[in-house]
């Protein structure tokens, strides 16, 4: 059977078949436990692959969030967790904002943005970067506020003008000013107000851009933006301010007519408005205050001797303070009920009629209230018009009547019109009564130039001399430039020795050395205080060279009466020794000037040296002349 080939083929092709067919059997019947094992086995590490994929891809991506997270801004995040309130918020910001941490503020804003109304903290950012001079920086956040959909309020553009006021770039704060302006008037949600308007006419008039001033003045209503008392101040303010500033430079390169020119026509202009103002006043549409007479009266104060002298009549006008005693003003007069028997007296008042029924909150009196500051102008229209006689009588209608405590700057100007009425008694009782925190060396310098003014009244040393006496009391440190003004009066008041140099010369040449030596002896204790004051100072300090300018000067002095034998020998022997030790100290000072800078000459740091001698040689000339 298997000899012949074919058969065999056949036999072994169908045991092949057959073993293949049964292994297919047993394979599709046995692995069936096995295949489910080996797939179960197969999931099961499939899934705890992609587990610890998920695991692994969490763990990646908070790694990543703890890295773009910063701790300004987890911080920011735990804030806004406990602060749900926007009043709480706001507070916070404030809080923040005054510790100088203007980042977290802003963040913590930023993020409380996205779900709450925070338009308080707004301000509050944009207010302090106004307050510390960022116009830009606050533009900027106002953009952001309303990108973010935090729609501004009323208060939002108060700051932003009153910032805007604040600039040190009144030009740029102008235009960002108008600008802002004109968009809210074009704003149907909020219209301006008369404190928008205002806070926009003090930008404009801080920048003197009278164009745009009164091109917002327009925009003026009778209704949400009508104009107050400080809607023509700022006005009245902005046309003085255009005008009277301190002019630089020559006198030749000065045009004084087109000066003059220009303050005739800013007066004529207040003029108009102040009619205005006045009726408006007397319909009860407005209140006068002093700020609002003030600005008018210093603009008045820029004009002739007429425009001057009608500030008084202001005063009267808007403040019922008569011009003299005699005036009388109609319903003021009250009978005052006097401490013992029932005695009474007439007592000026400034109470309005109180039996008429007043609306609510409407003010106490209808005119304006005296203060410091018409205290110092009716004293200044005082000194321009020359009525310095009149300083008294104002000055106790202002500090007895009305109670205003005067100021420094009260207390100066009261000197200086005294100065111009050349009242050195009246001078000295007003140092004396003056509260020593108040004295600065300009008081004392008006002062000393008041007695040297009136140097034909033969007490003017001595008021002089009471005035240094004053000065020492008050001031810590002398001034030097008083003590050089008290030593020309010494010179000046001479002219009741020129009178007795005519009967007898000696005894006239005599009296005028004593008042010589007496100025001499009262200068040197304040030039001792000033000499170790300066001490350790430099030859190029201000108050060594002050100090070497009043030894020169009393040098100078004592020069004269030796070699004019003005003064007795033994007075002179008395003096020799300071003046050899002030010699030493002038010479001292110009080697070290000499030695800082070569091409230094001593003629040129004595420019006024002889501005206080020519009393001397006045004097003497007359002398020669007997």
């Amino acid at each position: 059977m298997f000899t012949c080939r074919e058969c065999l083929r056949k036999a072994s092709t169908a045991l092949i078949s057959h073993t293949a067919c049964l292994n297919s059997r047993y394979a599709t019947a046995r692995p069936i436990y096995a295949s489910t094992q080996s797939l179960r086995h197969r999931k099961y590490a499939t899934a705890a692959a992609h587990a610890n994929a998920v695991e692994q891809d969490i763990a990646q991506d908070g790694a990543r969030k703890i890295q773009t997270i910063s701790s300004r801004e987890w911080a920011a995040q735990k804030q806004l967790q406990y602060l749900k309130d926007p009043l709480h918020i706001a507070n916070y910001v404030k809080k923040t904002l005054a510790k100088g941490d203007f980042e977290e503020a802003a963040l913590v804003t930023r993020k409380a943005s996205k779900d709450t109304k925070v338009v308080v903290s707004w301000n509050h950012l944009i207010d302090y970067q106004l307050r510390h001079d960022k116009l830009h920086a606050a533009i900027k956040l106002y953009n952001e506020m309303k990108k973010r959909a935090q729609l501004p309020n009323a208060q939002t553009f108060t700051i932003l003008f009153r910032g805007c006021t604040n600039s040190s770039h009144p030009k740029l704060a102008v235009l960002e000013a108008v600008r802002i302006y004109h968009s809210l008037l074009a704003n149907d949600r909020i219209k301006p107000n008369t404190i928008h308007m205002n806070a926009v006419l003090q930008v404009c008039a801080k920048a003197e851009d009278l164009d745009s001033l009164f091109h917002i003045v327009q925009t003026a209503n009778e209704g949400l933006r009508a104009p107050n008392n400080l809607t023509y101040t700022t006005i009245i303010n902005a046309i003085r301010s255009k005008v009277d500033k301190r002019q630089h430079g020559s006198t030749a390169e000065i045009d004084t007519t087109v000066i003059s020119k220009g303050k005739r026509q800013a007066i004529q202009r207040a003029k108009s408005i102040w009619e205005t103002v006045i009726m408006k006043w007397k319909e009860g549409s407005i209140i006068i205050d002093e700020e609002l007479v003030c600005a008018m009266g210093r603009t008045l104060l820029m004009g002739t001797y007429h425009d001057a002298d009608s500030v008084e009549a202001l005063l009267e006008q808007t403040m019922m303070i008569p011009r003299d005693d005699k005036s009388t003003i109609p319903n003021t007069l009250t009978k005052v009920e006097g401490v013992e028997g029932g005695s009474t007296d007439m007592k000026l008042t400034t109470s309005p009629d109180t039996t008429k029924i007043k609306a609510p909150g409407a003010p106490a009196v209808r005119h304006a209230l005296p203060g410091n500051n018409s205290l110092s102008m009716i004293l200044s229209a005082l000194e321009k018009t020359g009525k310095t006689t009149k300083t008294q009588r104002y000055w106790d209608i202002f500090t007895k009547q009305h109670g205003v405590i005067p100021d420094a700057n009260n207390w100066h100007q009261l000197l200086t019109a005294l100065r111009r009425g050349k009242n050195s008694a009246k001078t000295v009782s007003s140092l004396r009564d003056m509260p020593a925190e108040l004295t600065v060396p300009k008081n004392f310098r008006a002062a000393m130039s008041t007695c040297l003014r009136d140097n034909l009244n033969r007490s003017a040393f001595s008021h002089a001399s009471e005035v240094l006496e004053i000065m020492l009391a008050k001031l810590k440190n002398p001034d030097p430039m008083t003590l050089r003004i008290y030593l020309r009066v010494a010179y000046a008041n001479k002219r009741y020795f020129e009178k007795l140099s005519k009967p007898d010369y000696k005894a006239a040449k005599m009296a005028w050395g004593k008042q010589l030596t007496t100025a001499f002896d009262n200068l040197w204790k304040p030039y001792t205080i000033i000499a170790r004051q300066c001490e350790n100072d430099g030859p190029e300090s201000n108050l060594k060279r002050e100090l070497v300018a009043l030894a020169r000067k009393m040098i100078a002095a004592c020069d004269r009466m030796i070699s004019g034998k003005m003064v007795p020998p033994e007075v002179e022997a008395r003096i020799k020794p300071r003046r050899n030790s002030l010699n030493r100290v002038v010479v001292r000072h110009f080697e070290q000037m000499r030695e800082i800078d070569p091409n230094f000459h001593q003629d040129e740091d004595a420019r006024e040296e002889r501005e206080d001698e020519d009393g001397y040689d006045d004097f003497a000339g007359q002398f020669d002349k007997n």
